[in-house]
């Protein structure tokens, strides 16, 4: 039988980068892009792979679109919530991309609007995915921060976990982009762990607090998704606010 590689997931958890590794990598898949809904090419013959975080929306119809005519096999992409709520998008230059309960749906044409699911939407779907019973040989959990600072170590669980093949490395990634498209590569990412935790940076110290005080189901999944053990964290994340505060009214 034929296969479907899903990638879906949280949304601003490096899909983009991951796919565009893909695209260059695995070996005897299909792979449109840079974004196409899995029902659009699952019909497609051979194995197919295809990217859309909000896909893990649309599971029930993808199920049904494979079923008897290819096994489906799902990716899906994580990140430390605190750093998705603080995701910029270069179209957004006042407001943050994902919130706990909503995202924007931006096109190039038109304005953005809030009408997308946010992280808890996505958070409690992802769960309802993974013990739905249709991907009896699991789902695979990757995480951004892990892509970034161990891309072969992710690259070589993939070909142990999903039966996949691969021609190149996922750690020379950005250096065949480079050599490939130059100066003319717009928008381009490196494998760059200085993006993990940017959320500390002291510009997010209000949005970070404000959404955790808003919705305070995020601090399970920052625990259930193994960020933090506790909630500690944020008690001294307030803390060191406060001390800021004093030093600079000092």
């Amino acid at each position: 039988m034929s296969r479907h590689l899903l990638i879906t997931g949280q949304h601003r958890a490096g899909s983009s980068l991951f796919y565009s590794m893909l695209r260059r990598t695995l070996a005897g898949f299909n792979i449109p892009g840079p974004e196409f809904p899995a029902r659009a090419v699952i019909h497609m013959p051979g194995k197919t792979c295809s990217r859309r975080a909000f896909d893990i929306f649309d599971f029930e119809k993808i199920v049904q679109a494979a079923e008897g005519r290819k096994r489906l096999d799902m990716i899906v992409t994580l990140r430390d919530p605190r750093d998705i709520l603080t995701s910029y998008d270069p179209r957004l230059p006042d407001d943050y991309a994902c919130s706990a309960d909503k995202s924007y749906f931006v096109t190039s044409h038109g304005k953005p609007q809030q009408i997308l699911p946010g992280i808890l939407q996505t958070h409690a779907q992802i769960a309802a995915v993974s013990n739905s019973g249709h991907l009896p040989q699991g789902v695979f959990m990757m995480k951004y921060e892990h892509l970034v600072s161990e891309p072969r170590r992710v690259q070589n669980l993939l070909a142990d976990c999903l039966e996949l093949d691969f021609n190149g490395d996922f750690g020379n990634f950005h250096r065949d982009e480079l050599a490939t498209h130059g100066s003319d590569l717009i928008g381009f990412r490196t494998l760059n762990s200085s993006r993990i935790e940017k959320w500390r940076a002291a510009h997010h110290r209000e949005r970070i607090i404000s959404q955790f005080d808003e919705f305070p189901e995020l601090h399970d999944i920052v625990i259930d998704l193994g960020y933090e053990r506790d909630r500690s964290w944020y008690d001294s994340y307030c803390a060191e606010g406060g001390a800021e505060e004093l030093v600079v009214s000092a």
